[in-house]
């Protein structure tokens, strides 16, 4: 809610003074707390009881409680603040990392794409938007690629793997029980998969040639979501590396 909306609710009509003590308090929000409410009086050019009539057209008992209600209205705004700049430092700090990933494992990934004759891209849940777009910008690349958010579809395409094709999979946890149910039997056919995690110590590398680990375990871990856009960001950096070369 805007410090407008707060100061004057949708089904509030103002009087010519409400609107001069708005105006004070508008502009000087954080000076309420230690003014009387003489001072707002004179400084809107209005008496004090219009001061009281205001507050009370907005609900309150009177100048005291609008006075404790407008100062939780400006913490919270400041716990708001706060929380999303450390979200933003802490998500910038995990993405500057992304620069430490061991290029040969990028290189491997890569060259792995590009030289097979198919792609198979798994993605589940939040992870689904960036398996997508890892095979919708190969399929750019004229590569052919096949992409699906779910295991059911993935079993059906053990008929059409070929042993020299690619398969990756996006896992933030790394701890999908699923995979080994539905999958692992064609990963143990091919010879280039992979697994793009967050997780170091998932126990479901044993299914893939390849496990790379991405930066920022303990920032996956206390996301709301899943993190997906660091995922597409790892996948801007290989086709970007692909395009390069």
């Amino acid at each position: 809610m805007q410090l407008s909306n707060f100061l004057k609710p949708n089904n509030v009509v103002l009087s010519k003074s409400d609107k001069k003590i708005y105006n004070v308090v508008l502009k000087y929000p954080a000076h309420v707390q230690l003014m009387t409410i003489q001072k707002i009086a004179a400084d809107a050019h209005t008496s004090v009881a219009s001061v009281q009539r205001y507050c009370k057209k907005l609900g309150y008992t009177g100048f005291k409680e609008f006075k404790f209600q407008l100062k939780n209205y400006l913490q919270q705004r400041l716990d708001f603040k706060k929380n999303n700049s450390s979200y933003l430092s802490n998500y910038l700090e995990v993405a500057n990392s992304f620069k430490n990933i061991e290029e040969h494992k990028i290189n491997s990934l890569a060259e792995a794409l590009i030289n097979s004759e198919h792609i198979y891209v798994i993605g589940i849940f939040y992870s689904s938007i960036p398996a997508k777009q890892l095979a919708m910008g190969m399929q750019d690349l004229n590569k052919v690629s096949f992409y699906t958010d779910n295991y059911v579809t993935a079993s059906h395409w053990v008929g059409l793997i070929e042993k020299e094709d690619t398969f990756v999979v996006f896992s933030v946890s790394g701890n999908d029980p699923f995979i080994k149910k539905y999958i692992s039997e064609p990963l143990s056919k091919l010879s280039k998969t992979y697994l793009i995690t967050f997780n170091p110590d998932t126990k479901l590398r044993k299914y893939f040639k390849n496990c790379i680990v991405l930066p920022g375990k303990a920032f996956a871990n206390n996301s709301t979501i899943d993190p997906q856009s660091l995922f597409s960001l790892f996948v801007e950096m290989v086709i970007e590396h692909i395009a390069q070369n």
